[in-house]
């Protein structure tokens, strides 16, 4: 993703560039202060139940029409496990509670996101409908994955599809 800044968040004057940190940084003379990019943080969530995983095949791009874990942005003010909870919630509709922290991922592909922050979850109620950005909502075997996007979802299935995830 990319991201530019021509006006100062604070004072509305256009910034200028200079070297700060090692690198050149949208910077802003009348605050006397560079912008800085926060990155964006996501979770993904590994939900197994009856020794099957638990996937949404995406109804949006990036990664249209593959399947993926349940995952979402975290909101400024939100803790990531509250986050995975709700990004759970409205593309399953299944309640969830968070087990165990499995992961933080470095972004390495088309995603969105900078940080992924993944968890294991156990499923506390509901029934298994797609909302939100998700067309679909399957429960699948580790010899029947369907084809999948984003390296924490290939990743984290492909280990447990080995029994190498510890949930």
């Amino acid at each position: 993703m990319t991201r530019i800044a021509n006006y100062c968040p604070v004072c509305g004057r256009r910034l200028t560039s200079k070297h700060l940190s090692g690198r050149l940084r949208p910077y802003c003379p009348d605050c006397d202060r560079p912008v800085y990019f926060d990155p964006k943080v996501a979770v993904v969530v590994f939900t197994e139940r009856d020794d099957r995983v638990l996937l949404i095949k995406r109804a949006v791009d990036p990664g249209k029409g593959k399947w993926a874990l349940p995952a979402g942005f975290v909101d400024h003010d939100e803790a990531p496990e509250a986050a995975a909870v709700r990004e759970t919630l409205e593309e399953t509709r299944l309640r969830v509670r968070i087990d165990k922290l499995l992961a933080v991922f470095p972004k390495r592909d088309g995603g969105l996101a900078d940080i992924i922050i993944a968890y294991s979850a156990q499923v506390l109620g509901g029934d298994a409908i797609a909302g939100d950005d998700a067309a679909e909502v399957g429960w699948f075997t580790r010899e029947r994955l369907p084809p999948l996007v984003f390296y924490p979802s290939i990743t984290l299935t492909r280990l447990w599809s080995r029994g190498e995830l510890e949930l």
